[in-house]
């Protein structure tokens, strides 16, 4: 009972870490995606490009991906201190925040680029007819058709998300994945279970949330 005291003790600092960290990556990942997916299908070209990219990021193991970022975080460090500018952390919170934001964007970019590609070329032509600018049409009529969709992308992103920011232990990010390890290698089947709990839960909450924000 003390073991599982202590935990519940530390969960909701490590809840905090893990919300923290997970709604900036999100943020990250939908300040790129939602331009980048405007352009794509404007230059479907760079939209076929990103999305490639993006999806090879996607073949990657998230834990692999934010090992990855360690070594990447390092070497470009060093490349600063020789031109004697200060290095990035290349463990903690930082190379796990590059990680997930990562992570997170196929499924909006997918979204979007899907959603703006599905609005009727009947309306757009209206909007045209009627003296709209291309921006007004992209705010006032295409983005708002294809909203549902690329809403649908952030909560699919915001489960992958929450869920692969359990693996930022490793390489020194404070997340749920705290208790889960620790319970692991002390063989703590009551950690284990309070930290995969509590994010199940949290990625439940958020998507139960985003989806009550898209109805109202």
């Amino acid at each position: 009972m003390s073991g599982l005291g202590h935990v519940l003790n530390e969960l909701p600092r490590y809840l905090a870490a893990h919300i923290e960290l997970s709604l900036l990556a999100l943020a990250i990942a939908l300040a790129v995606s939602l331009p980048l997916g405007v352009l794509a299908t404007r230059r479907p070209g760079l939209g076929a490009a990103a999305l490639g990219l993006a999806s090879v990021l996607q073949t990657i193991p998230g834990l692999a991906l934010l090992a990855l970022m360690v070594p990447l975080l390092g070497g470009l460090g060093v490349a600063l201190g020789w031109a004697g500018l200060p290095a990035p952390p290349s463990i903690g919170f930082l190379p796990a925040l590059i990680a997930l934001s990562l992570y997170g964007v196929l499924p909006m970019l997918r979204n979007t680029v899907t959603g703006l590609d599905g609005v009727d070329p009947a309306l757009v032509e209206a909007a045209r007819g009627v003296g709209m600018s291309p921006w007004e049409r992209l705010r006032l009529v295409e983005l708002p058709l294809a909203m549902p969709t690329i809403v649908a992308g952030l909560r699919t992103a915001t489960v992958w998300v929450v869920g692969t920011a359990t693996l930022a232990t490793p390489v020194g990010g404070t997340s749920l994945g705290n208790p889960i390890f620790a319970g692991l290698q002390t063989r703590n089947l009551s950690a284990v279970l309070a930290g995969s709990l509590a994010a199940a839960a949290l990625a439940l909450l958020l998507d139960a949330l985003i989806r009550a924000i898209e109805q109202g």
